[in-house]
C-alpha cells in the first residue's frame, strides 16, 4: 500500500472515529448559534439571510436577533450559516423523505427543539471531525503514523474541539477548520510555492466566520508578502474573492462595510445584545493571567497538555529551526490572547473554560508537533521524565474535556450560585472549579455546589 493511500485511509478513519465519539456525547450547547440553521435555510429558500419568515417562532427580546430596518437578522457572523448550507440542503431532502414534509416549513412552525439541536450538533461534530483529519495529515508531514495519531488525539479529545466546538455550531469550530486548512496550505507551499495563493481563501473566510481572525489575516498576509512575494498578488486576488462579496453584502444590509458585531460596542453597554468591547476591560492584567491560569477560565488549567506547545517553541529556537512562519504563528497566538483578554467579558461569558481561545488551538497543535518529535528522540532519564509529565498532562486534559462533553453540571456552574457574567470573580474560586462541579472533592471544601440556587 502506497504511503499516500495509507495516509488517506488513516485520515478517513480519524474522521469517522472523532465524528462518532463526539456525536455520542449528548451535551448540546446551542446558545449563540440558536438561529444558524434557520439562517442557512433562509439562504437556500429565499436567497437572503433575514429571519422574517420565522417571526412566529422568534422570541421577543432574543439577544441573538437584531432588527435592521424592517428585517430581522441573526446578529452573529454569517460565515457559520454559510458553511452549514450544504448540510441543511441534505437535511431538507432527508426530512422530506422521512416525514413527508419540508424542513423549511417545519422551521417556520417550530422553535429550535431537540430535532433542530441534534442536526446542529451533528454538523458541529462533522466540522470538528474534518478538522481532526486535516490535523492528522498536517502532523504526518513531520511525524510517523503513531505520533501523528497522538497529535490528533490531543486536538480531538484534550481541548475545546471536544468540550465546546462539537457541542453546537459555535463560530470557533468553523474557524478552527478554516485556519487548519490555511496552515496546511502554507506548509505544503514550502515545497510547492505556487500553492500559497490558495491560502487566501480560507484565511479570508475565517474573518467572515469570526472577527478575531483579523489578527491571522493581518500577520499571515504580511508573512506571504515577505516570504512569497511572487505569488502575493494572486494570494490577494483569491482573498478578495471572499472579501468583496462580504463587504458588498454588509453594505446592502447594514449600510456599512462591517456588521455591528464586528464594530466596537457602545461604552458602558451591559446587555447581551452588545458584543464584547475590545479594550473595554480596565483590568487587562487580570484578563491576561485569568485566560491562562485562573481555575475556571485558564487555558493551561483546562488543557495542561498545551504547555508542551511552549516546549515546542523552545525546541525550535534551540535547534535553530524557528523560521518566519513560526514567528508569525507565535505572534498570532500572543496577539489573540491579548485581544480577548482586553474584552469587557474576558472570561468568555457563559462557557466552559476560556472559549475565546479555542480558535488558537490549531496553532498550539502546530507547535506541539516539534515537542512530540523531540520527546520521541530523547533518551535516558530525560525521556522518562518528559514522557511521564506528558502522559500525566494528557490524562488530565482528556478527563477535563470529557466532563465538558458529557456533564450538565459543569455548565450549570455558569449560573449557580450566581451568573458568572454578573459575578466574574467566581472564575478565581478554587473551592468551586468549573470542571470539578458535580464531583465530591473534600480537599476543596467537601461540596459539589449543586444544591446552591441562583440568586434572584
Amino acid at each position: 500500500m502506497g504511503e499516500r493511500v495509507r495516509n488517506t485511509l488513516l485520515a478517513i478513519l480519524v474522521f469517522l472515529v472523532v465524528l462518532v465519539v463526539h456525536f455520542q456525547c449528548k451535551i448540546i450547547t446551542s446558545w449563540d448559534s440558536k438561529w444558524y440553521l434557520y439562517t442557512a435555510m433562509s439562504i437556500i429558500k429565499q436567497g437572503n439571510t433575514d429571519l422574517d419568515e420565522y417571526a412566529k417562532v422568534l422570541e421577543e427580546g432574543d439577544y441573538r436577533v437584531e432588527r435592521i430596518g424592517s428585517h430581522l437578522y441573526d446578529r452573529y457572523p454569517l460565515g457559520t450559516p454559510i458553511i452549514a448550507v450544504p448540510f441543511v440542503l441534505v437535511v431538507d431532502k432527508v426530512h422530506q423523505w422521512r416525514f413527508s414534509s419540508d424542513f423549511y416549513e417545519y422551521l417556520q412552525q417550530v422553535p429550535p427543539g431537540h430535532r433542530v439541536r441534534r442536526v446542529e450538533h451533528f454538523i458541529a461534530c462533522f466540522i470538528v471531525a474534518l478538522t481532526a483529519a486535516l490535523i492528522y495529515l498536517m502532523a504526518r508531514g513531520f511525524l510517523h503514523d503513531a505520533l501523528s495519531l497522538l497529535v490528533t488525539f490531543v486536538f480531538a479529545f484534550c481541548g475545546f474541539a471536544w468540550s465546546t466546538c462539537s457541542r453546537a455550531l459555535w463560530t470557533h469550530g468553523p474557524s478552527m477548520l478554516l485556519l487548519t486548512i490555511m496552515l496546511s496550505i502554507i506548509l505544503l507551499a514550502k515545497k510547492r510555492p505556487w500553492l500559497i495563493q490558495f491560502a487566501g481563501v480560507p484565511l479570508a473566510f475565517s474573518y467572515v466566520t469570526r472577527p478575531t481572525n483579523a489578527i491571522s489575516v493581518l500577520l499571515i498576509t504580511v508573512f506571504v508578502f515577505i516570504q512569497y512575494r511572487t505569488y502575493f498578488t494572486r494570494f490577494l486576488l483569491w482573498a478578495m474573492a471572499i472579501a468583496i462579496p462580504f463587504f458588498l453584502f454588509n453594505l446592502s444590509v447594514y449600510r456599512a462595510l462591517l456588521p455591528a458585531y464586528y464594530r466596537p460596542a457602545e461604552t458602558g453597554a451591559t446587555t447581551y445584545a452588545v458584543p464584547n468591547m475590545v479594550g473595554g476591560n480596565p483590568r487587562l492584567l487580570e484578563g491576561l493571567i485569568g485566560n491562562l491560569v485562573s481555575p475556571s477560565r485558564g487555558l493551561f488549567m483546562f488543557s495542561p497538555i498545551l504547555l508542551f506547545s511552549i516546549y515546542g517553541v523552545m525546541v525550535k529556537i534551540r535547534n535553530a529551526q524557528f523560521d518566519r512562519l513560526d514567528g508569525c504563528v507565535l505572534g498570532i497566538m500572543i496577539l489573540h490572547w491579548i485581544l480577548i483578554s482586553s474584552y469587557t467579558w474576558w472570561w468568555s461569558g457563559w462557557a466552559y473554560g476560556p472559549r475565546m481561545l479555542a480558535e488558537t488551538i490549531p496553532y498550539f497543535i502546530y507547535f506541539l508537533i516539534p515537542a512530540i518529535a523531540a520527546i520521541s528522540q530523547s533518551t535516558g532519564l530525560r525521556k522518562v521524565i518528559l514522557v511521564s509529565i506528558f502522559c500525566c498532562f494528557l490524562t488530565i486534559s482528556f478527563l477535563i474535556h470529557y466532563r465538558g462533553a458529557t456533564s450538565q453540571d459543569v455548565y450549570d456552574w455558569n449560573q449557580i450560585p450566581a451568573i458568572v457574567d454578573l459575578q466574574p470573580s467566581r472564575v478565581w474560586d478554587w473551592h468551586d472549579i468549573q470542571f470539578l462541579r458535580g464531583l465530591e472533592w473534600p480537599f476543596l471544601g467537601g461540596t459539589t455546589q449543586n444544591e446552591k440556587k441562583p440568586h434572584s
